[in-house]
């Protein structure tokens, strides 16, 4: 047919006497028919597309791109698909940028050669009997598991967790389930997280790990309302003081609070180790300050005779506060202190001036007896609770937050270790973590047991050794760096199995921060 002479099978239908009619009524029966038969099938599959914990990406992706309620317009993201990892080219709009090339010299002090390496002398006989019980059955619970996930494993690390207070619900004592819900912030709508914990923008493609929640036994725990939590906190101020781990948690309260509002950087330390925000509209003050031993220390070059090679060592005063942190905290309200894996590092230790002996006494001079950080380490959280309490102009809460656990498989940091799992459990208690964590809890019931008064409320413990070891799921393992194509990346690279993705399974620890803190937050 020419132009002009073609026609449509409506006008076909409509030039029989009575098809156009009775094609349409076809039409419509067919498509009832269709829809009433399919119907079904699609609202079934769609609630369980996005409600199932391993939510695909693609559901991910939309509900990342979307900005959450009350959040600025101006930092919202663009409805490009690649949103959810920030321009995987390596461009961003957001501040984090600016920190990164800073924050990683920090950060790499963590990750030290010296950092994890531990003297055999360490790790005592009773030290070692009793974990040796412990990793005995939990390896066995992982064995006998029909898959490596594991919600309703509780560690019970130890039992003077309840010794504390008593409140209506004990937080700690609970399990990991599934959560349909999406994470109260993503790397597109926060722009305070470090390049090393952007997991998605660097390339993981998994999704599974942001839909878990922790669930005590006998309540809920609630997540962080940041409009009632800002009103609350109006006029009064938050401080962290501790080590990159000590950071991740902030950066991740920062990021929930800034979706309500954006806070102003008001100091920035030249090495960005000591970093203030300041939410205007309620005139709440959040900051952190670098102190990865909580005391003070000296650092020293040491020449080595076994090599005779110069080292940097850490003279460790453990009867000393930081002044760092302690100059820093007159008139905070809420202070957190938290120290862990910078013990494993060598050091010599001293009391009074004196020294008392080393950690990792290898041919320097200086290091006359070998006692290890049990010890010492175990005097300075003695130290910093009790000398919270007498700081001048300080009479806030004061909360120790136990030992964060690492979850490298396979090897160390150094030599093959890596996290690769999707899903929460599978990796037993390290004889190490329950150490650390031990001493912790002996020593805050010890000094809370022989304070009184209202100085005994005025010191807490935030207990996340126990549900931050089933998480071995929430690590940024290779994705510490930009891997543009995930799959197919072969570059070796070191993996990161101590800090935490972001969002991820630390948001919970400011969610337990918050709810435990519940009277000295929203007091009247």
């Amino acid at each position: 047919m020419g132009r002009g002479q073609q026609m449509s099978m409506y006008d076909v239908e409509k030039s029989i006497p009575g098809g156009g009619l009775r094609s349409m009524t076809k039409r419509r029966v067919v498509v009832v028919a269709l829809v009433s038969f399919f119907l079904p099938f699609v609202i079934t599959s769609t609630y369980l597309y996005y409600t199932t914990p391993d939510a695909a990406t693609e559901a991910m992706l939309f509900l990342q791109r979307r900005p959450f309620s009350g959040f600025s317009p101006s930092l919202t993201d663009d409805t490009n698909a690649s949103s959810i990892i920030n321009d995987t080219t390596g461009s961003e709009t957001n501040t984090t940028d600016s920190l990164d090339a800073k924050q990683e010299e920090v950060d790499a002090e963590d990750t030290d050669p010296e950092a994890i390496e531990l003297d055999p002398s360490e790790t005592n006989s009773s030290a070692n009997e009793t974990s040796a019980a412990l990793e005995s059955s939990l390896q066995e619970q992982a064995k006998n598991s029909t898959s490596e996930i594991l919600p309703l494993l509780t560690m019970g690390l130890s039992n003077t967790t309840n010794s504390t207070k008593k409140e209506a619900c004990d937080l700690v004592k609970g399990s990991w389930v599934p959560d349909s819900r999406p994470p109260q912030y993503t790397n597109s709508t926060c722009g305070f997280i470090q390049g090393h914990q952007n997991c998605m923008k660097n390339g993981r493609k998994d999704r599974g790990f942001l839909h878990w929640k922790w669930k005590p036994d006998q309540c809920e725990l609630p997540r962080i309302d940041p409009p009632s939590f800002l009103t609350a906190m109006r006029d009064r101020s938050m401080a962290f003081a501790g080590d990159s781990i000590a950071r991740n948690q902030f950066q991740s309260l920062l990021c929930v609070l800034s979706q309500v509002e954006q806070p102003d950087h008001t100091y920035n330390a030249p090495d960005d180790r000591d970093n203030v925000w300041v939410f205007r509209k309620h005139n709440f003050t959040l900051a952190i300050y670098w102190s990865p031993y909580l005391v003070h220390v000296e650092d020293k070059e040491i020449t080595f005779s076994s090599d005779n090679q110069t080292r940097t060592v850490a003279f460790i005063h453990v009867d000393r506060l930081d002044k760092a942190w302690v100059d820093r905290i007159p008139g905070v309200d809420i202070l957190q202190l938290s120290t862990g894996q910078w013990w494993f590092k060598r050091g010599l230790f001293l009391q009074e001036g004196k020294p008392l002996g080393g950690h990792i006494c290898d041919g320097w001079a200086e290091c006359e007896k070998e006692i290890g950080f049990a010890d010492p380490y175990r005097t300075t959280i003695r130290t910093i609770l009790r000398g919270s309490l007498s700081i001048p102009g300080y009479s806030g809460t004061t909360i120790l937050r136990t030992f964060a656990p690492e979850h490298f498989e396979g090897g160390s940091w150094n030599n093959g270790g890596q996290c690769v799992r999707t899903a929460p459990g599978g990796v037993p208690v390290s004889s190490l973590t329950k150490w650390m964590y031990d001493i912790q809890m002996e020593e805050f019931l010890n000094v809370t047991s022989a304070t009184s008064g209202s100085e005994k409320d005025r010191i807490k413990v935030l207990d996340i050794t126990n549900l931050a070891q089933i998480r071995a799921d929430g690590h940024p393992n290779s994705f510490m760096r930009f891997q543009p194509f995930a799959k197919e990346f072969t570059q070796k690279i070191q993996n990161d199995c101590l800090h935490w993705c972001l969002p991820g399974p630390i948001d919970t620890w400011n969610d337990l921060l918050v709810e435990s803190l519940r009277d000295a937050v929203y007091k009247q």
